[in-house]
């Protein structure tokens, strides 16, 4: 790993589209590989072994069949075993056809959030038809269509978004793919390096810092600064984590030129210093 960053993997060239389906086949051996994160969107449908899925700061244990989502910057480490088989599908944003993409309680798909899901037998045998119609429209010598790659997909996370709302059975009910909460939160995720006021995102949404406050309240439970300062905290709990940097390191990388500060900030939030917080996560997850 860099001293310097965690590794970012790139949505390899798949056309305009940006939507492609890679296999996951027996190996033979065990395949644990390395702490990374993507900057798009990866949905494992495992249809058979055993293994552990860690994202962010949660472990994820691998019981097929089941569903495994992976937002863009997420860090995530997946351990299987040698006779793991299934696929993953990835996708660009530009892929979604104006659709968030986590599942919550309102059977849309939103961003920001990994999900595991169980599924049952007939569930996986219905994912992996779209799958294979997404593999074959891909590989059409004649280039594929658009629409129909875009098409497959969304019914895809129609139905991941579906199961996962009865999983979860919650009336919880949102505006809709273009709530301003939504968009909000994408835009902090995107952003929280470079704008740390929540005014900025007030500005770019066409509306008051209060209504913004407001709408967020409404929603989460929380804040709008809640919101930034949690996404920072996670960001710097990653770091800790996983990459080979001192805290003062961290407080930078962060663009945080005050390590005291950032420290202060720190235990204020999670009643430890960054240096204490990162040998009780390490020893937790035996980094």
């Amino acid at each position: 790993m860099s001293k310097e960053v965690i590794p970012v993997h790139h949505l390899p060239d798949m056309g305009p589209v940006a939507i492609g389906v890679e296999r996951i086949l027996a190996q033979g051996a065990d395949v644990m590989n390395d702490v990374h994160r993507h900057d798009f969107h990866e949905l494992f449908i495992f249809a058979s072994g055993t293994g552990d899925h860690m994202i962010d700061l949660d472990h994820h244990p691998m019981r097929p069949p089941c569903i495994h989502l992976v937002a863009p910057g997420q860090v995530h480490r997946l351990y299987r075993s040698g006779d793991t088989s299934g696929v993953v599908v990835m996708f660009g944003q530009e892929a979604l056809i104006g659709r968030p993409v986590a599942p919550d309680g309102s059977g849309q798909l939103r961003p920001g959030t990994s999900a595991a899901l169980s599924i049952t037998p007939a569930m996986l045998a219905e994912l992996m038809q779209l799958v294979d119609q997404i593999g074959s429209e891909a590989e059409r010598t004649t280039g594929p269509l658009p629409g129909v790659l875009q098409g497959y997909l969304g019914i895809l996370l129609i139905k991941v978004a579906h199961w996962w709302s009865e999983a979860k059975a919650t009336t919880a009910q949102f505006e809709g793919p273009t709530d301003i909460v939504d968009r909000f939160i994408a835009s902090v995720g995107a952003s929280f390096l470079e704008k740390r006021q929540v005014g900025l995102y007030a500005r770019d949404l066409s509306i008051s810092p209060g209504y913004l406050n407001e709408l967020v309240k409404k929603r989460l439970g929380k804040s709008a600064s809640d919101v930034l300062q949690e996404r920072l905290l996670l960001e710097a709990k990653r770091l800790l984590l996983h990459a080979c940097l001192s805290v003062k390191e961290v407080s930078h990388a962060l663009r945080m030129e005050d390590p005291a500060y950032f420290n202060r900030m720190f235990k204020k939030a999670t009643g430890m210093t960054p240096l204490v917080y990162r040998t009780h996560i390490r020893e937790k997850y035996k980094h």
